[in-house]
């Protein structure tokens, strides 16, 4: 009896080690942390995890992978130059969770097999996004996203970075993180909808656009959703 309850103890183990943990276990955590950037649990570890390629080459130093449904903590940036994968992999792989600048990320990537090729998209239209609230806007780390009917306000430093507002509150948006060379030329512009990855730097979230069709201008829309505004001054 002891034998065979040995071998279900190392087949569970086997099962738990094969299928690992979920984007969303590696994401999810309540508690902010020292500098109020909710580091995920798994700091420091190695885990592993499986996720479909939703954008690639972000700002040169890797990619992100999602759940097959998105939405809160579906996301994560893969920090990895050298992987040869394409957006619709799915994939499996080990790594280091770290924090990197406020942000959590996959490094030190080993064992990355890729499953299947041209996989279905996850939805890439989350419901609405929070206004003035860290837990919220945390949760959208990574994930590919959307704000709808907005006016750019603002620019900072060059015009690959610029504001929008929806009225409700201000949202940054980083242009040219995927290597695109969209720009944005006129204060004041109106947007049915802008679309992109959600990352946090420099102490603020801002929607990173992967192309110029995630760009929509002047185009009317039957529903309006909030951005998530300045995330900054809440950190203070």
């Amino acid at each position: 009896m002891r034998k065979i309850l040995m071998l279900i103890l190392l087949f569970t183990g086997l099962s738990l080690t094969a299928w690992g943990l979920s984007i969303y276990e590696i994401q999810y955590t309540t508690f902010p942390g020292s500098d109020n950037t909710y580091p995920s649990p798994y700091a420091g570890k190695s885990v592993s995890t499986e996720g479909i390629v939703t954008a690639t080459n972000f700002k040169g130093d890797g990619f992100f992978i999602s759940e097959p449904i998105a939405g809160a903590y579906s996301g994560i940036l893969v920090q990895d130059r050298a992987a040869n994968v394409r957006v619709g992999d799915r994939i499996r792989l080990t790594a280091t969770v770290r924090e990197s600048f406020g942000m959590t990320t996959l490094q030190d990537v080993s064992n990355l097999v890729i499953l299947e090729r041209n996989h279905p998209l996850p939805t890439r239209d989350p419901h609405h996004f929070p206004i003035g609230r860290a837990m919220e806007a945390e949760a959208y780390e990574g994930v590919y996203a959307k704000v709808r009917s907005v006016n750019s306000v603002k620019t900072k430093s060059s015009r690959q970075r610029f504001s929008v507002s929806d009225g409700t509150g201000i949202c940054s948006v980083q242009l040219g993180s995927f290597g695109d060379q969209t720009q944005v030329r006129n204060l004041g512009s109106q947007f049915s909808s802008i679309t992109g990855i959600v990352s946090f730097s420099f102490g603020e979230f801002s929607l990173n656009p992967i192309n110029s069709t995630d760009i929509e201008v002047n185009q009317p829309v039957s529903v309006q959703s909030r951005s998530w505004g300045k995330i900054k001054s809440i950190y203070k």
